[in-house]
């Protein structure tokens, strides 16, 4: 029976315990820090929520009124001289403005080819 050790399922566990021996060294309250952090991250999450919350609105429209459709047929000569799927161009156009978006966007299209 063979072992396989797989470096990625000891680096979680590393690093916590790397990063509890840091604070017992340095005598940092470990516990205190995580709660300024996890402050911190979320202040960032409401900053950020808005714009996210807009972009993805706005994708969401684009493609109810059928503009990234009608987008993709305008550009399918163009995406064909490529071979480039003319089906992908609305993600890679989405992509310029927010990741997120366009992973949802992706997200969509798998639902509906399978």
């Amino acid at each position: 029976m063979k072992f396989i050790i797989y470096v990625s399922d000891y680096i979680i566990p590393f690093i916590i315990f790397y990063i509890i021996g840091l604070g017992l060294l340095t005598k940092t309250s470990i516990y205190d820090e995580f709660i300024k952090g996890a402050k911190d991250g979320f202040k960032v999450v409401l900053d950020i929520l808005p714009t996210l919350i807009g972009l993805m609105m706005g994708v969401g429209i684009l493609r109810a009124s059928g503009a990234l459709d009608i987008l993709s047929k305008v550009l399918e000569p163009i995406t064909q001289l490529l071979h480039f799927p003319s089906e992908l161009l609305p993600i890679v156009l989405v992509k310029m403005f927010s990741s997120s978006a366009a992973t949802g966007l992706l997200l969509d299209i798998f639902k509906e080819h399978g």
